[in-house]
């Protein structure tokens, strides 16, 4: 479905993607695991064009692009088939739950404000916010809100999801909401790709993991395989302290 080769990314003189290379199966969903600072978002970034990439080349179904010479019809092509999960949610904050996630759907595709809503009530109900609707962000918690951001994503019926660190930013005790509902869309068969630090997450859900260190891709195996006796020391480490830390 997806595959990228040779990407590359520098900001200034701090090369941060050395050359990576990624692929994507339909019903994948690919965690990206690694430390802080070794590209895994910015890699994602690129993926979805929120970043210009400086090298690489990316087949997408039936098209290729030249990644630094893509243009921005062809970007906009491309995005009608994904859709993108922040950090920090990115709602308008004086919108209502449902206007958040319709307003992409008029707005960006032109869509029938009546088929809007039917779509945005069904995400919104898929995610567990049915009595929600009509909640502005500053009256939902910060899952509540993280959820409104997966059902503006759900609700394009996108054929790949990305998601960045998508618990990074809420309290403790609201995480497992979160990715219980991540959890949900991948048994559903959507495919995704989530830079994640929820190792335990990753490995009870993931079809795939990826490990970045360096702006490199260390290793690329199936769930089981990855999380096997036999892995890198760097991995390893990384793993324990995560592991630890939860």
């Amino acid at each position: 479905m997806l595959e990228v080769t040779g990407l590359k990314k520098a900001f200034g003189g701090n090369k941060i993607l050395k050359g990576v290379d990624v692929s994507l199966q339909k019903g994948d969903v690919l965690c990206v695991l690694g430390p802080s600072g070794s590209g895994k978002t910015t890699m994602l970034r690129c993926l979805n064009y929120l970043e210009k990439a400086d090298a690489g080349r990316m087949r997408f179904m039936e098209n290729e692009y030249d990644m630094p010479g893509i243009s921005k019809k062809e970007i906009s092509a491309y995005r009608r088939h994904t859709a993108f999960v922040f950090q920090n949610f990115n709602l308008f904050a004086n919108k209502t739950a449902i206007q958040n996630v319709t307003e992409g759907l008029i707005v960006a595709r032109r869509m029938s404000r009546a088929e809007a809503t039917e779509r945005a009530e069904k995400a919104l109900i898929e995610v567990g916010l049915e009595g929600k609707f009509d909640s502005r962000p500053s009256q939902l918690s910060g899952g509540q809100q993280q959820r409104v951001a997966i059902a503006r994503a759900v609700a394009a019926e996108p054929d790949v999801i990305f998601f960045d660190e998508p618990t990074s930013a809420l309290d403790p005790e609201l995480i497992g909401g979160v990715l219980d509902v991540i959890r949900g869309l991948a048994e559903n068969g959507r495919t995704m790709m989530i830079v994640t630090h929820e190792v335990n997450f990753a490995h009870n859900v993931a079809t795939r993991v990826i490990f970045m260190d360096e702006g490199r891709i260390l290793a690329d195996a199936p769930r089981r395989e990855f999380f096997g006796a036999e892995q890198l020391p760097r991995i390893r480490s990384f793993l324990n302290s995560l592991e630890r830390k939860e």
